[in-house]
């Protein structure tokens, strides 16, 4: 069974509609619920015009007809996507921190740890965690709900290893007077401590003794970043020639480390088990390796898009990655909207769109030039660079065109590397003979990134207080420009077949 272009249309302008409700508006819910009744009812006067325009066919031709109903069912599937976003940023508002009490006399809060702790480059542990009750400066406790960021005190730093996700805390502090998507309490004093449970407990257990197995090595921590994405021990100048390589997205969990574990367990598993049950034993662990190393919002748009992939290989839907990738974001949107509002998630689905929609096009006008893996490798970065670029110009104010370049180099390095970090844990626990020959490739593999970090860094650039909305239109004349090279590269194949 082939998916038409009807699905196409339906889910990707279903999640258009969604996606113009949700990011505009969020934190101004009134604004928000306003905007969404006025675009509903001029949708909805649109619906009777084109009903009104249908009920009159007598004299209109074939094609008007086709056209009006395109442009009906456009309609209709935006209006969908609005109510999906109207309803996704009211569960974002709800799972946001409510203050029973007045936030300048909440001193004491209690909670339970939603993700782990991490340390920030300011030498502070930061997380996230949902309140359970408050505690004002007269001793009175009022029992509360949603999310709020926490900040630790640089001498509580002790808290990275016994605390993670699933512990639950009774701390002493205060909130931010400062506005943000998220409220933040400052932590001066944790006064009680209970540790994770259950499976959380195991998931901190596994967590732990992959750290203790990689600590000791000199590319351990490095290691520890693609596979858990703990980037606590990564040095300062590690992580800052990454940043002017414009390539940081290589250290992110993300579509290519699940990616990487997803084709070690084809390799292994497909000739013993066949493709069917060798797929679904595979997403078994994938699931498992994502509440390892965390449900972050790029990890979890990867198994959510790996699920729906196998659902209609299993089903013999031939469908292309774009309603994949549509689908996979309102899924996403209903089931966390608070960390789709995140900054990790907007770039996750726009690096996504463009390796889905421009790197094909990229790569094909790239034939030729150069070798075909690089063409691809360079295809996909140059496809992500120009999705993410608006964005990353207008929240961080420089983007480093170099990453084009280097992304490409990096991400092929990166990938081995993972590849042989799993090896080198699997061996230490079944061959530890071999560990020493495993260490020392990877050695060598990290001195060689490192090397090709320092002289990408060295020649990077920024372009720095460009607006937005240039580098926006930037980014559409350079899809356009290839776009139209892949015109005229497929034009002239055609016409030397035909000669």
């Amino acid at each position: 069974m082939v998916a038409s272009n009807n699905s196409f249309f339906s889910i990707t302008s279903t999640a258009l509609g969604a996606a113009l409700v949700f990011y505009p508006f969020r934190g101004s819910s009134r604004l928000a619920e306003l905007a969404v009744i006025s675009v509903m009812g001029a949708l909805i006067f649109a619906v009777l015009l084109i009903s009104f325009c249908r009920a009159l066919e007598v004299g209109q031709s074939p094609r008007a007809l086709r056209y009006l109903r395109a442009l009906s069912r456009l309609v209709v599937l935006l209006s969908l996507g609005f109510c999906i976003g109207l309803a996704a940023l009211n569960m974002e508002q709800r799972s946001t921190f409510a203050a029973p009490l007045p936030v300048q006399r909440i001193q004491k809060i209690d909670l339970v740890m939603q993700t782990d702790l991490r340390l920030l480059a300011t030498g502070k542990l930061a997380g996230q965690a949902k309140v359970l009750s408050c505690e004002d400066d007269r001793g009175t406790r009022i029992s509360s709900h949603g999310s709020v960021s926490l900040f630790f005190d640089a001498s509580l730093l002790q808290l990275k290893d016994i605390a993670g996700q699933g512990s639950t805390l009774y701390v002493e502090g205060s909130f931010s007077p400062l506005q943000s998507s998220m409220p933040i309490f400052f932590v001066k004093n944790v006064m009680k401590i209970s540790g994770p449970r259950g499976i959380d407990r195991l998931r901190f257990n596994v967590r732990r003794f992959i750290l203790k197995v990689l600590q000791h090595e000199l590319w351990g921590a490095f290691a520890s970043a693609l596979l858990l994405g703990m980037r606590d021990d990564l040095d300062g100048e590690f992580t800052e020639m990454y940043r002017r390589s414009g390539s940081s997205h290589v250290l992110a969990l993300s579509g290519m480390h699940l990616g990487i574990i997803a084709g070690i367990l084809a390799f292994l598993l497909r000739k013993m088990l066949g493709l069917r049950l060798s797929a679904i034993l595979s997403l078994f662990v994938l699931v498992i390796y994502v509440y390892i190393a965390g449900f972050q919002p790029s990890l979890t748009r990867s198994l959510i898009m790996y699920m729906l992939m196998l659902f209609c290989f299993l089903s013999g839907i031939n469908t292309s990655l774009v309603p994949i990738v549509g689908l996979a974001f309102l899924v996403q949107l209903l089931l966390d909207p608070l960390g789709m509002a995140s900054l990790s998630a907007m770039l996750s689905y726009l690096a996504l769109s463009g390796l889905v929609i421009l790197s094909p096009i990229f790569a094909d006008v790239l034939r030729g030039i150069v070798p075909r893996p690089l063409g691809n490798s360079l295809g996909a970065s140059l496809g992500a660079f120009t999705a993410t670029a608006p964005l990353v110009a207008a929240v961080f104010g420089v983007i480093y065109p170099i990453g084009i370049f280097a992304g490409a180099i990096l991400s092929i390095l990166a990938s081995f590397f993972m590849i042989g970090s799993i090896v080198y844990l699997v061996f230490h626990q079944l061959i530890p003979i071999l560990c020493p020959l495993v260490s020392q490739i990877l050695s060598w593999t990290y001195f060689l990134q490192r090397a090709f970090l320092h002289m990408s860094s060295d020649f990077s650039f920024g372009l720095k207080n460009l607006h937005w909305v240039l580098v926006c239109l930037g980014s559409i004349a350079t899809a356009l420009i290839f776009v139209y090279f892949q015109y005229r590269g497929n034009t002239a194949r055609t016409l030397s077949s035909f000669n």
